[in-house]
């Protein structure tokens, strides 16, 4: 490769850092989207030096260490920022760059003598774009959601009691109660959050949090938060807003209780608590 090989990987990280800095300040892209942006961007570069027959491919990864070299240097000495903050999720966000640079080239450039398309590739391209396109259209028209049946059932009342029995042993800690009604709201909550946002993708929200570091949805009860926090650390922030909300209430109804906590659109997880009232 050479020593012009090596400053084309410099200048060429320093461009995309700018160029990624442009775009955030622009758009307010996230760290996920400039991961996807710069390694799109030395694809594009990949096909020009394809095109050139210029033989910088073989490592072109690199570009992302220089990059991040660059960020160090500019962080400190330019705009006396600390790069290794870890509220800014920087040594992450560059991990996940350099490893998905790093599998991108010798997966995909090192194999191919071309990065663009024939046509053959582009009706593939072009019709897997129209599904996307159709479910993210149904997604934003929310055809895909369940809507709320007149009967309330949700869920089953065998899938409901499971779930009660398999929350009750792992998080009985966290919401028991002297007040029964108060350990039976926590369980109602956690089964319904449960069954909207599973373990599965909430595992999806964690890392999308730890990249991104924006306020998020987090734990079984779903609580808004800037921190992380776990399962057992949601449940305990929804205890302590039910009890308050419970002890304020004159009458101690159950119904107001919920209609305090999720406004008028609870129908659902008062359900939920009708049935695992009984046990």
């Amino acid at each position: 490769m050479g020593l012009f090989g090596w400053i084309f990987y410099i200048i060429m990280g320093i461009v995309i850092f700018f160029l990624m800095n442009y775009l955030d300040n622009r758009f307010s892209i996230s760290k996920i989207d400039k991961i996807v942006l710069a390694n799109i961007v030395v694809i594009i570069i990949s096909e020009f030096l394809f095109k050139y027959s210029i033989r910088y491919t073989e490592n072109i990864f690199l570009i992302f260490v220089f990059m991040l070299i660059f960020d160090i240097i500019y962080s400190t000495y330019v705009i006396d920022h600390d790069f290794f903050d870890k509220d800014n999720n920087n040594i992450l966000f560059y991990v996940g760059l350099i490893i998905s640079g790093f599998i991108i080239n010798q997966e995909f450039i090192n194999r191919v003598s071309s990065i663009f398309l024939t046509g053959e590739e582009l009706r593939v391209v072009l019709w897997l774009l129209i599904i996307v396109y159709i479910y993210n259209f149904c997604n934003s028209k929310k055809l895909f959601e369940i809507k709320d049946k007149k009967d309330k059932k949700i869920m089953s009342t065998n899938s409901i009691l499971n779930n009660y029995a398999k929350f009750k042993y792992a998080y009985y800690d966290e919401c028991d109660n002297d007040n029964k009604d108060i350990s039976n709201i926590l369980y109602a909550i956690m089964i319904y959050e449960d069954n909207k946002r599973n373990k599965f993708l909430r595992r999806i929200d964690n890392f999308k949090y730890k990249i991104n570091g924006k306020k998020s949805k987090l734990g079984i009860m779903q609580v808004e938060s800037k921190k992380f926090i776990s399962d057992s650390e949601s449940i305990e922030l929804v205890s302590k807003k039910i009890v308050k909300i419970y002890n304020s209430s004159k009458k101690k109804d159950i119904n107001s209780v919920f209609d305090k906590y999720y406004g008028h659109n609870n129908e659902d997880v008062k359900y939920i608590f009708e049935i695992i009232k009984k046990f």
